[in-house]
C-alpha cells in the first residue's frame, strides 16, 4: 500500500531511496482517486526493490508542500532520483522535442511510470 505521509517523511525518504515517486493529491480530486490503484499496483510490483518507493502527500492537508513544490494541478507525481529532483528525459509526443521532467502531471497510465523506472534502472 502506498503510504500517505507528511512532507517531513518525504524529505527523509528522498535521502534514503534512489528513485522516489511522490503523488501530490487531494481527497476531492477524481483523477487522483483513479491514479491510486495504478500506484498501488506499481508499489506491489517493486516492493522487493529498496531503490524504488511510492508515497502520497495530501495537498489539502499540506498546502505549503504544494506551494513549495510549485504544484498547480493534481494529480502531480514528483520524481526524485539520488536525493534530488529527477531529470527524466522523454520525447514530447506532439512536438517530437526531447524534454527533461521532474514530475508527471495528470492521470497517466501505468506504462508512463514504468518508463521512468526503465529510464533510471533499465528494467520494467
Amino acid at each position: 500500500m502506498v503510504s500517505d505521509v507528511s512532507p517531513d517523511i518525504v524529505e527523509r525518504i528522498i535521502r534514503e531511496t534512489r528513485l522516489l515517486f511522490v503523488d501530490a493529491w487531494a481527497p476531492w480530486c477524481q483523477p487522483c482517486r483513479a491514479l491510486t490503484p495504478i500506484l498501488e499496483e506499481l508499489d506491489a510490483k517493486y516492493a522487493d526493490n529498496p531503490d524504488i518507493r511510492f508515497l502520497k502527500v495530501n495537498t489539502e492537508e499540506y498546502r505549503k508542500f504544494a506551494i513549495d513544490n510549485m504544484i498547480h494541478a493534481i494529480p502531480c507525481v514528483l520524481l526524485y532520483f539520488d536525493g534530488a529532483p529527477a531529470k527524466y528525459e522523454t520525447t514530447d509526443q506532439r512536438t517530437g522535442e526531447k524534454k527533461k521532467l521532474n514530475r508527471l502531471i495528470g492521470l497517466r497510465p501505468l506504462e508512463h511510470y514504468e518508463d521512468v523506472i526503465e529510464f533510471f534502472f533499465g528494467q520494467k
